[in-house]
């Protein structure tokens, strides 16, 4: 986690990821991209993550990091549950990874993936 973590801080980083003129004003996005696949394994169901904790990580990526970095265009996938997952769900969901990311490459017009915003 720590590499990730440092690599994530690394892209992250004023100056790469935004600029900001004052500590009152609004950060300028400096990132191209527009858009952004986030990954994200958990062993809590789902439904008990929505409803005890309203899925924090969606609202720290989709409302706290990437627009401040430039990125409209926020997409997760949480891969779920990690503890008891047999190595076939694994495969599956790394299948399902690489596809989401092709998807994320291609146009938007183009594009046929089932990610939700």
């Amino acid at each position: 986690m720590c590499r990730v973590v440092d690599r994530a801080q690394r892209v992250l980083a004023p100056g790469v990821a935004y600029k900001l003129e004052t500590a009152e004003g609004e950060p300028a996005g400096l990132l191209k991209a527009g858009r952004a696949l986030v990954l994200n394994t958990s062993d809590t169901p789902a439904d008990r993550e929505e409803s005890e904790f309203g899925d924090p990580l969606q609202s720290v990526w989709a409302a706290c990091v990437l627009p401040y970095v430039g990125v409209s265009d926020v997409r997760r996938v949480v891969f779920r549950t990690v503890t008891g997952s047999l190595p076939e769900e694994r495969a599956t969901w790394l299948a399902d990874a690489r596809e989401q990311a092709a998807a994320l490459l291609r146009p938007a017009w183009q594009s046929t993936s089932p990610i939700l915003p």
